[in-house]
């Protein structure tokens, strides 16, 4: 009985209806996409300085952090950092992980690789 009276009702639309229900649908697709692309046009998450960083041992390293927008916002202040942390006094390669708690970025990490001395495998990291 249920499916006889929906059946009714979905018969009782007048075809003119049904075609602007349509045209409104995918007008809004439309406007969500144009808005959507026209808030995020600037939206990053970037490191900022180099990526990979080459130190001697003992030398001084100083972490830049990570710029990141969301939405036209920045939120750099939300950066957590985890992975790695820089012994300078230990030759090693040490990787540094980025993450943001964001609806944009939640999926994305960015990461700086820090080389202390000349450790084996450096030379993977390193662009001529």
């Amino acid at each position: 009985m249920a499916k006889r009276s929906a059946a009714r009702a979905a018969k009782k639309f007048h075809p003119l209806t049904l075609f602007l229900a349509l045209l409104f649908l995918a007008a809004g697709i439309a406007a969500g996409i144009f808005l959507s692309r026209h808030l995020t046009r600037n939206d990053c998450f970037e490191l900022n300085g180099a990526r990979v960083v080459k130190i001697e041992v003992g030398g001084t390293f100083a972490d830049e952090g990570a710029k990141v927008l969301s939405f036209g916002r920045d939120i750099s202040s939300k950066v957590q950092t985890g992975g790695d942390v820089p012994d300078v006094n230990t030759e090693g390669i040490y990787q540094i992980v980025y993450t943001v708690d964001d609806i944009r970025w939640g999926d994305y990490r960015r990461v700086r690789v820090v080389i202390v001395g000349d450790p084996a495998g450096a030379e993977d990291y390193i662009v001529g």
